[in-house]
């Protein structure tokens, strides 16, 4: 498959603390590719980067062969790039469908009159939203029993399904999850990797993830990506990176 996103010698530093150092990486269009590494090693860094939270101090990153780094975060969604947050974003007075729908907002149309007063095509541009968020995403994944209900009180998993839906109702090209399955039992994180496979095969998503889960990650991901220090210190399949030396060394210490 084509190359999706490229990422050239980025390097980016807060303060004088290097957090990327001349990191290259590519995604494949239609595959999963995982960001892995210790804590510190700089992959939400570069999340941020790519998504466009941070701007690097020097290389170059590509979308669909657009170098998209003079490129606001508004910019980059419109163009299909969605992702979660490794602490949950969501408004927690709001109900599941009203935090859904916010992932769509670059998509409305209305102006600010119509919208702010509810009438005409604002009215009928929000009907047909929810429509679609019904069709395409709830019954996707499997929330129609808690569409209704507030972010306040529900279970953490579900909450993470919820952050992925809003990122979703966008129709990304490429989807950025930062820590899906962080803080889910073993069957919410089965059923999670579930989700992300039927993105990728149902909808033609390709998936950027970053976890600390290394079963899921290995099982899961058509390529893998290691960090270390803001380094990259490993690329390849998941079989090979999992036996690579400086990969055992970063997370086991060398002997």
């Amino acid at each position: 498959m084509p190359e999706l996103l490229n990422i050239e010698g980025v390097s980016l530093a807060f303060g004088g603390v290097a957090a990327l150092e001349d990191v290259s990486a590519s995604v494949r269009e239609g595959a999963i590719t995982a960001v892995i590494g210790p804590n510190g090693a700089g992959k939400t860094s570069l999340f941020n980067v790519v998504s466009g939270f941070y701007r690097p101090s020097q290389g170059k990153v590509s979308f669909g062969g657009t170098d998209i780094l003079a490129l606001p975060a508004h910019g980059r969604s419109r163009l299909g790039i969605a992702r979660t947050f490794q602490n949950i974003a969501l408004f927690a007075g709001m109900t599941v469908l009203e935090n859904i729908k916010l992932g769509a907002h670059d998509q409305l149309r209305a102006n600010v009159f119509s919208a702010g007063l509810y009438l005409g095509w604002a009215r009928h541009e929000e009907t047909a939203l929810s429509r679609r968020i019904d069709r395409d995403v709830i019954d996707f994944l499997d929330l129609g029993e808690i569409r209704d209900r507030p972010i306040a009180g529900l279970p953490y998993g579900l909450q993470k399904r919820v952050e992925i839906a809003r990122a979703l109702v966008m129709r990304p090209r490429l989807l950025l999850l930062d820590e899906p399955v962080a803080g889910m039992n073993a069957a919410e994180k089965v059923a999670m990797a579930g989700y992300i496979r039927r993105c990728v095969a149902e909808w033609g998503t390709t998936v950027l993830l970053i976890d600390h889960d290394m079963g899921m990650v290995m099982e899961l991901s058509d390529h893998v990506v290691v960090l270390n220090f803001g380094r990259m210190i490993a690329a390849g399949a998941p079989d090979s990176v999992r036996r690579h030396p400086g990969v055992i060394e970063a997370y086991l210490g060398a002997e």
